[in-house]
């Protein structure tokens, strides 16, 4: 095997998709880190574990001088956060050191790194920002460790024979079960429980979200272009906007998706999920009952939070995907086609209802 990726944050959404897009291809030794072990069930075969605290300095030094051959790192970790609070800058930044500094100190010939971000590198979630985002935009005044981290990339790869790239994906769907903070999922949760209510299909968010355009990208789509851009030397360098390369809003999306539910689509009622859908344990235990679903505990059928997150902004999320095509990355994938494939996979795997 000629080359090796090191994947932090393997048992993350991202990190997952990439080591099972370079395993697939054969000719990868691929090494994935996360601070658990991932469960039986996640593990990919061709995939070497390892369990590694990132924010240990020391810890990732032993590790990564006790290795060889390292040779592309892709740095899909970030510290464990909520919707609720800012990501840490301090330690998310530290994590990608402590990893980068062990595998520069221990000789590894590695030839590229590469940086997970998102839209959020365009100040996406505090307010309104150029649309649609282009890369060679001037960076929003918010701080964020997408910066922090692109900023040592930058200067180190002047000095080294690496070269580094960044992908900025928006809205990451997968189809995974263990993903509780899935947008398809918990549409679909949602829409279980308002139709066991008898209630019509209602857009919980904000008039504003219903209006605006959104966008998603697929996972397996973007571990695909991460591999390209992170094996293409034109793409050296650079950073990427990501996504399923259309857009949509809710409020032409979701009377299908009320359709495909067999409801009737109400109006927008904008509520706080956190709080409207936290006493509904029994209406959904009953929903697992009568159609035989899986026993998943009501805690971890879908992440309101998440979807207050979501359905808030009144801003359009909006990035061009120009770049990335004009570079060589011709795939797209139809958002609305996603939706229903992964609704489809939720019912089969009896996750949610059937129709």
């Amino acid at each position: 095997m000629g080359d090796t990726a090191l994947i932090t944050g393997v048992t993350g959404v991202v990190g997952y998709r990439i080591a099972a897009n370079l395993a697939a291809r054969g000719g990868w030794r691929v090494i994935g880190l996360s601070r658990s072990r991932p469960a039986d069930g996640r593990r990919l075969p061709g995939v070497e574990y390892i369990s590694l605290d990132l924010t240990d300095r020391s810890a990732c030094a032993k590790t990564f001088a006790g290795m060889s051959g390292i040779t592309h790192f892709f740095n899909a970790a970030r510290y464990e956060h909520t919707t609720t609070k800012p990501e840490p800058v301090d330690i998310n930044t530290d994590m990608f050191l402590n990893v980068l500094d062990a595998v520069e100190a221990a000789g590894h010939p590695l030839r590229h790194v590469h940086l997970v971000q998102g839209t959020k590198y365009y100040g996406s979630t505090v307010g309104r920002f150029p649309t649609p985002a282009k890369e060679s935009q001037p960076r929003s005044l918010h701080n964020t460790f997408y910066y922090t981290q692109e900023d040592i990339a930058i200067e180190r790869a002047k000095t080294r024979d690496w070269s580094w790239s960044a992908s900025r994906p928006h809205g990451i769907c997968d189809p995974s079960l263990d993903i509780v903070r899935s947008m398809a999922r918990l549409v679909g949760v949602y829409a279980a429980i308002c139709k066991e209510l008898g209630l019509y299909l209602s857009f919980p968010g904000t008039a504003e979200n219903y209006r605006a355009v959104y966008q998603c990208t697929d996972s397996s789509h973007l571990a695909k272009a991460i591999v390209w851009m992170s094996t293409e030397i034109g793409c050296a360098n650079q950073g990427f906007n990501v996504t399923n390369g259309d857009y949509f809003r809710w409020e032409n999306l979701w009377p299908q998706i009320a359709e495909y539910f067999g409801m009737r689509c109400g109006p927008v009622v904008t509520i706080k999920l956190a709080n409207a859908m936290s006493d509904k344990g029994q209406v959904w235990d009953r929903i697992v009952s009568s159609y035989g679903l899986r026993d998943i505990p009501y805690a971890q059928a879908a992440n309101w939070t998440y979807g207050d997150f979501l359905f808030t902004p009144s801003w359009d999320m909006m990035s061009s995907t120009t770049k990335l095509r004009q570079f060589g990355f011709p795939d797209v994938v139809d958002t609305e086609a996603m939706f229903f494939k992964l609704f489809d996979a939720l019912r089969s795997e009896r996750v949610i209802p059937p129709a």
